[in-house]
């Protein structure tokens, strides 16, 4: 699967960019806010992530004129019967809306061919950045809570949207 959007392209990441998959990820200041990336994030764990997103639709890299930037991806939840929403950018392109236009994009596609999704997704507590771009894409506060963070190795303060 692949979906184009005005400025990106989601696609599945390749062995290829691996390298710069590790690079971008492994960012101490990109890593700590995300609940299931370990750090130090080493060539293993991009070799893990690549076979397992492989069997995943729904999960997505974003590349932003040919070079990978990010990732976006929607998990469904069986117990739920809803989608979660992932995504992370590297910091060299932060500021730039790319996971608010990502994440807009993949939802948009999802909707297409799945009809009327509930969607979910949660931000730690100090993120503002990620709570900005779900507001942005309409997420709605339902609630706090804790999650577990690999990087961290803490349980973290969070709270959960939904759409």
């Amino acid at each position: 699967m692949e979906v184009k959007t005005e400025r990106l392209v989601l696609k599945k990441i390749t062995e290829r960019d691996k390298t710069e998959l590790v690079s971008l990820i492994g960012d101490w200041e990109v890593s700590k806010w995300l609940s299931r990336v370990p750090f130090p994030y080493r060539e293993k764990h991009a070799e893990e992530w690549i076979s397992m997103v492989s069997k995943s639709p729904w999960n997505l890299n974003i590349f932003d004129s040919g070079r990978l930037c990010g990732g976006v991806g929607l998990t469904y939840l069986e117990d739920s019967r809803q989608f979660e929403l992932g995504y992370w950018v590297g910091r060299n392109s932060w500021g730039k809306g790319i996971a608010t236009e990502a994440a807009k994009g993949l939802i948009e596609a999802t909707r297409e061919s799945r009809g009327g999704t509930s969607i979910v997704a949660s931000y730690m507590q100090g993120n503002a950045s990620s709570a900005n771009v779900l507001s942005k894409l309409g997420f709605k506060e339902s609630g706090p809570g804790q999650i577990f963070c690999v990087s961290r190795q803490e349980e973290v303060d969070c709270i959960y949207v939904c759409l």
